[in-house]
């Protein structure tokens, strides 16, 4: 009975000292956002400023569930469940503008409302959404009303958890159509890297991107990450473009965020958990573009439940 004792309380021990990662499938955010722009290219006869305020509400569930790296919204880099999702989007804007001389004033209101969902099946991806845009507004004394919708088609392959290859079509103004390669590079416990190439259907647009998750001790980690775009397209602000960013998470309830771009944007934000299912995101942006010339700066607040 001593001896049984003795392990009932060394199990004891070493079940209260063992971290119990958390699992969700649902995850459901109600978010803010307003936006304040300005462009001026004199060489094209172009002028615009205007204000955007906008909402939206979107919600994935996932049939298997994910597990949480020791954040709570920190998961796998490479998703493998079969998911669906849908969205709703309201933003309001107004403005004005100077186009080869004239002036012009407008509002709108800009309702899109979205539905999707990816199919694992034996290592097949499938994947698949619809959009449905529609437009109200105000051109000088001109009234338009306008919809539209989008659709974007998936298929890919898991040759493992950890490395993926994918290929999808969006149907809207050009058709765009591109390709994906993903690689986790798994090491010790949660810690990885992971690396991903996009490309355009005709490899004149390439981006390579890649974050590395690990653990500080202590239940606190560190995420960074960067990305290259090389753009050799015919656009008329083709360029190419690099970036860095960075997540520090205090404990698993509680980081900060920071990015920063080559064309002088920057943005930082805050997440915490109230609890294990609901947490609150406030962050700013901005950008100063001297040399296309162009100003932005946005803020925005998120709330997240998640089961």
């Amino acid at each position: 009975m001593q001896k049984l004792s003795k392990l009932s309380a060394l199990m004891t021990i070493l079940l209260s000292n063992q971290v119990v990662a958390e699992s969700y499938q649902s995850f459901t955010t109600l978010s803010y956002s307003h936006d304040s722009y300005f462009a001026d290219a004199p060489e094209y006869g172009f002028y615009h400023k205007g204000d955007s305020d906008n909402f939206a509400l979107s919600s994935i569930y996932y049939f298997d569930e994910k597990i949480a790296l020791g954040p709570l919204n920190e998961f796998a880099y490479i998703n493998t469940s079969s998911n669906v999702f849908a969205s709703a989007v309201n933003q309001n804007r107004d403005g004005s503008s100077l186009i080869h001389g004239r002036d012009a004033n407008y509002d709108s209101s800009i309702n899109t409302f979205g539905i999707g969902g990816q199919w694992v099946v034996n290592s097949f991806i499938i994947g698949a959404s619809y959009d449905y845009n529609e437009s109200t507004g105000k051109w000088n004394d001109f009234n338009y009303d306008h919809n539209d919708s989008d659709l974007s088609f998936l298929i890919g392959y898991l040759f493992s958890d950890n490395f993926l290859i994918s290929a999808g079509c969006e149907e809207n103004f050009d058709n765009i159509c591109g390709y994906t390669v993903s690689y986790n590079w798994q090491l010790k416990g949660t810690d990885y890297i992971g690396f991903s190439y996009n490309a355009s259907d005709n490899f004149d647009i390439n981006q390579l991107s890649s974050q590395y998750f690990f653990s500080l001790g202590k239940q606190s980690y560190l995420m960074i990450g960067g990305e290259y775009l090389h753009d050799n397209s015919d656009h008329l602000f083709s360029e190419d473009y690099w970036s860095i960013n960075g997540s520090y998470y205090y404990d698993t309830k509680t980081s900060i965020t920071a990015f920063f771009t080559e064309d002088d944007a920057y943005g930082v934000s805050a997440n915490y958990f109230i609890n294990q299912n609901y947490s609150v995101q406030t962050g700013y942006n901005s950008v100063i573009n001297k040399k296309n010339r162009n100003e932005y700066e946005g803020y925005y607040f998120n709330v997240t439940a998640q089961f």
